[in-house]
């Protein structure tokens, strides 16, 4: 039933009858307003332009009534979907067909006051649905021709085809075949786009479309230009129509252009920008899998060298960030110029670069060394009065049965870096296998230690920000805190240098809580700039047994005014099992202040999800190992798969970690996983300004 008042106009009656219609309907439950007025075709026409609302005429049958003809034009003009009912003292069937056949809808006895009703009713839900219907038409309208625009406006070239024949297509598809206009395309059948040694497989697929107006496909194949060339390309076919008539929508990408954005994405996911060297994370990546498979038994010997400019936080200082970046990138031309075509160079740090280089022989890998350092001495400054000259410290080792991943030869290397910067730098160390026990101990463990206790007395750890992005939509600003050391020459030195130090000076609780108070701070400065970021921060596995740690969270949010949601605690997946009570009683408080939580390093134990239920999670965080030929390994992708399902049937979001290429986003995508993190987004920055708002 409608639910508003329906409004009537009534032509004849008396006002008594009207108001009896009225009570009628009201009676039924059916609230109704009515206007009468007097066989007139000036009042007629001047009711229909006044009622915009209107929802049915009654037309009263007598001797002299309006003129039907005249009435339906007057209605037909101003208001063509409005019903006629007409009501007459003695029905008739002759009259009523006559009627019937003029338009009016039906013909009802005038005391009949419930057939009336009734038929007042159903024609209001008819005028309802008619209503309805002509919006819908409206809104398609619209729709064909937003859609319309967007097709002609779209980058993917798109066509219409109907019966194996072009209808239209759009610019980028007369453009990617060489055609000039529109007029060359219609009526020109699709096959002529195909290649000869395709039309087989091609036939059949058309067929298929003609014989199935809702059937949907895709297919790979070689398509040919008005010139004559040929691309491969892949088409996809969509059910459509135009003006009406059924059609099929073809999309058509050059694959050879998809080939060359990969290359591009490629090159971006492993080189670094400004000097055109691999990048740090490609460098790993590459380190890893030469330990995986050759530096055991001694197959394929390599030679890692550790290269850092030993004052170039002085000379940034003093020449300017563009000046010292132009230098930068003169030394690593001079760098590249002497290393070998089989040599892996790479920019491995601010001013750090890395080279893996097949290479043993003692004395050419200290020949080549020896060079590096003298290049590098061999630049000047822009300012040539400067009294400050660039030199570097090399640490060089060799791959061994000590080597057992990247990271491992990678640390020998630093290590070996640092003895020479110990020695005054601009230098080399090498070293066949580690530095020996009391050099290390000097230059390296004790030099660190020092390093350490002078940041915690001075305050001068450096906190580093690498944002987490959404694959679904999610634009929340959300970043992951990291740590870092400074050393004497203000070079940031990374978690994995230097946190196994920490914790064997017996200082992780408090580093954590450094952490934690200066990333509250920051938030909070953050937050009243107006910025809507949230924090993820670690906890380590020695401060869970520290009993006064909530209370010390609360503190550090009461102090700077900030909220417990916008902070999310990370603990390793491995401490968080050798510490599940106190984790348990922790959780439980972090989830009264809003604070939330995340286990990372997830994946790797024998029961991965058993610890699912036994506190308050919100998010996971995969273990990064998961990523490591991610695209071409199938157990992989299912392994990864099955864990992401069993986490989110529980409602905790997923965060893949060590994102360092493009070809894995499509598969954690298409797996579900709700974040990534790595360094193919953006590495840790001590910038907070990551847009996450790009598509």
């Amino acid at each position: 039933m409608p639910e508003e008042a329906i409004e009537l106009l009534v032509i004849g009656n008396t006002t008594p009858e009207v108001e009896a219609y009225l009570d009628a309907l009201r009676n039924n439950g059916n609230p109704a307003h009515a206007t009468r007025i007097e066989h007139d075709a000036d009042q007629l026409g001047s009711a229909l332009k006044e009622k915009k609302s209107l929802d049915l005429l009654i037309y009263t049958v007598e001797n002299d009534a309006l003129d039907t003809t005249q009435m339906f034009a007057l209605i037909g003009a101003i208001n063509p979907i409005i019903p006629v009912v007409a009501v007459s003292d003695i029905p008739e069937d002759e009259i009523q067909l006559e009627l019937m056949r003029q338009g009016v809808t039906d013909l009802v006895q005038r005391k009949n006051h419930p057939h009336l009703v009734q038929v007042i009713l159903r024609e209001a839900k008819h005028l309802s649905a008619t209503r309805r219907l002509q919006r819908i038409e409206r809104q398609l309208e619209e729709a064909e021709e937003r859609c319309d625009a967007l097709t002609e406006s779209s980058r993917d070239a798109i066509a219409y085809v109907h019966e194996g024949m072009h209808v239209t297509a759009n610019r980028a598809y007369l453009e990617l075949f060489g055609l000039a206009s529109e007029e060359e395309i219609e009526g020109l059948p699709i096959l002529d786009m195909i290649a000869s040694s395709e039309h087989q497989p091609f036939k059949k697929l058309l067929r298929k479309l003609s014989a199935d107006s809702d059937y949907s496909s895709e297919m790979k194949t070689t398509c040919v230009r008005d010139n004559g060339t040929e691309f491969s390309a892949e088409l996809h076919f969509t059910p459509a129509s135009i003006d009406g008539e059924s059609c099929t929508q073809v999309i058509i990408r050059d694959q050879s252009i998809s080939r060359e954005v990969e290359e591009k994405l490629r090159l971006l996911s492993t080189q670094d920008v400004q000097t055109g060297l691999y990048n740090r994370q490609y460098f790993i990546a590459q380190l890893d899998e030469e330990a995986r498979h050759h530096f055991d038994n001694g197959q394929n010997p390599q030679t890692l060298f550790y290269i850092t400019l030993d004052n170039f936080t002085e000379i940034r200082s003093q020449t300017g960030i563009k000046a010292s970046d132009s230098l930068l990138l003169e030394i690593a031309g001079e760098i590249r110029k002497n290393v070998s075509r089989n040599d892996l160079l790479a920019r491995f740090g601010d001013h750090t670069f890395t080279i893996l280089s097949p290479t043993q022989e003692l004395a050419a890998t200290e020949k080549l060394a020896r060079t590096i350092c003298n290049t590098v001495a061999a630049n000047d400054l822009p300012d040539a009065n400067s009294a400050i000259k660039p030199t570097c410290s090399i640490g060089v080792v060799f791959s061994s049965d000590d080597v057992l991943s990247g990271h491992d030869f990678v640390t020998q290397a630093y290590h070996a870096c640092e003895h020479a910067r110990s020695n005054g730098g601009n230098d080399f160390y090498v070293t066949d296998t580690q530095l020996p026990e009391d050099a290390q101990a000097t230059a390296s463990e004790a030099n660190l230690s020092n390093l350490i206790r002078y940041a915690f007395e001075n305050s001068t750890f450096q906190l580093a920000f690498q944002p987490i992005v959404s694959l679904h939509g999610d634009t929340r600003e959300n970043y992951a805190v990291t740590v870092r050391l400074i050393d004497e020459s203000q070079e940031e030195i990374q978690p994995e240098h230097f946190l196994n130090q920490v914790n064997s000076l017996n200082r992780m609780p408090e580093l954590d809580r450094w952490v934690i108070r200066h990333a509250i701070e920051e938030l909070a400065k953050q937050r009243k700039q107006g910025k809507k970021i949230n924090f993820l921060i670690s906890v380590s596995g020695a401060t869970l047994d520290d009993d006064t740690l909530l209370l010390f969270i609360c503190d550090c949010l009461r102090d700077y005014e900030a909220k417990g949601s916008w902070v999310t605690f990370q603990f390793d997946d491995e401490d968080a099992r050798s510490h599940l009570h106190q984790l348990e009683k922790l959780a439980d408080g972090l989830k009264k202040i809003k604070c939330k939580t995340c286990i990372h390093h997830f994946g790797l134990a024998k029961k991965p999800e058993a610890i699912l239920s036994s506190f308050p999670i919100d998010f996971i965080q995969f273990h990064s190992s998961f990523l490591s030929d991610l695209f071409e390994n199938q157990d992989k992708q299912d392994a990864l798969n099955h864990l992401n399902e069993l986490i989110q049937d529980q409602s905790i979001k997923t965060i893949a970690s060590g994102v360092e290429d493009a070809s894995s986003l499509a598969i954690l995508w298409s797996i579900g996983v709700n974040y990534i993190r790595g360094y193919f987004i953006q590495e840790p920055s001590t910038s907070i300004d990551y847009d996450f708002h790009t598509e």
